[in-house]
């Protein structure tokens, strides 16, 4: 801060020389004069000293047989004299401070905090849909009525609250605790699909069903409904019910199979957005056939987002050919979709060619959890 003040005052660099110079030092003490970096050579005294305590030496250095001479300026009103006719600096001054005026009234930054469910990405298209924009202006931004209009949009959003600081802009939300309605409503256990059932395990509810029951699909197999002495009670009705199912299933391969590979070096393409505006830096289109994958990195200055960001887009190129393969092939190939599809099932396949595909067609027998749940519906007479 003491540099600071004397830079704004100006610093004078000085020699002090003549008969008994080391009254200097005496006399400016005596007379409250600051001087520092206080030196002496050849019998010379070097020093710094403010513009305005300079102006107070000759008066009290008068006939004292010393002489003073500067030997360097420094400080603001030297520059400010030096550059006083350079009328482009003053007014290239003047225009970036109007110009840093006029950018700090908009928004240039959007953050989201708060979620963890919903995508930033999510929340920040439903803004852009009511209004919130980056390089929008920060007086246009009504935030209550604006917040009320983004829950409206959103229903996995349950609270939330736009506040600006400097140019940014932090859209602060909480996120809506589902729960899972089912817990809430009475319910039976119903079979999925036909079986011989195998092993039971109930936690809640009226088992209505024993291992070795046969069952189809839709059967009850545990009911929400427990009456007992107190009366009857409802529940969502838990468990597991193990049961040998038999499925029948057909898969299906044409013997003409399109095949894609990539080709060449992937080329990224990068687009620069300064504040709201976008430039490319890239020149053309690509053709053909390719994937792509698109990232957004915005760029940080001491952890702080900056309203810079690099849209990169990666293009991988790929070729496609179609390939005819044999039946025996075609078998193979439903054979490893139905190992995928099965792996602990016994099964038992057969094969048919038509035209043009081969067709797999297999009897499926597993012991799997047959329980799905149903609510209980209630009608009311008068």
């Amino acid at each position: 801060m003491l540099f600071l003040y004397r830079f704004f005052l100006g610093i004078l660099e000085i020699e002090i020389y003549g008969v008994y110079p080391e009254k200097f030092l005496n006399l400016c003490s005596q007379n409250n004069i600051s001087i520092w970096d206080i030196g002496f050579k050849k019998g010379k005294i070097s020093c710094k000293i403010t513009v305005r305590d300079f102006k107070k030496l000759p008066k009290i250095f008068k006939k004292q047989g010393v002489r003073l001479h500067i030997t360097k300026k420094q400080g603001l009103p030297f520059f400010v004299d030096r550059y006083k006719h350079r009328f482009g600096i003053v007014a290239g001054l003047i225009l970036f401070f109007a110009v840093l005026q006029v950018l700090s009234s908009f928004v240039w930054v959007i953050e989201v905090n708060g979620n963890k469910t919903v995508e930033s990405r999510e929340i920040l298209e439903i803004c852009q849909e009511i209004g919130i924009t980056v390089g929008m202006k920060k007086g246009d931004l009504d935030a209550k009525n604006k917040a009320q209009e983004m829950l409206l949009k959103s229903d996995k959003l349950s609270w939330g609250s736009f506040n600006i600081q400097g140019c940014r802009l932090t859209v602060d939300v909480t996120e809506i605790t589902k729960k899972d309605e089912g817990d809430f409503l009475a319910s039976n256990l119903v079979a999925d699909g036909d079986g011989i059932i195998k092993h039971i395990d109930v936690t809640v509810g009226n088992c209505v069903v024993k291992v070795g029951d046969t069952v189809a699909k839709g059967d009850v197999l545990v009911s929400g409904i427990i009456e007992n002495e107190q009366g009857t009670k409802f529940v969502r009705a838990k468990g597991r019910i193990i049961a040998e199912t038999t499925t029948e299933i057909e898969l299906k391969q044409d013997f003409n199979i399109k095949k894609e590979y990539f080709v060449g070096k992937p080329k990224t393409k990068t687009v620069l957005e300064i504040f709201s505006f976008k430039l490319p830096l890239y020149l053309g289109a690509e053709k053909g056939e390719y994937d792509s994958e698109y990232s957004v990195k915005p760029l940080k200055l001491f952890k702080n987002e900056l309203p810079i960001k690099l849209h990169k887009r990666r293009f991988l190129y790929k070729n496609s050919e179609t390939a005819k393969i044999d039946f025996q092939t075609a078998c193979e190939e439903l054979d490893k979709r139905l190992e995928k599809e099965y792996p602990n099932a016994q099964k038992t396949r057969e094969f048919f060619e038509n035209q043009d595909s081969a067709v797999l067609k297999a009897i499926i027998k597993e012991e799997r959890d047959i329980c799905t749940p149903q609510s209980l519906i209630f009608s009311v007479g008068k």
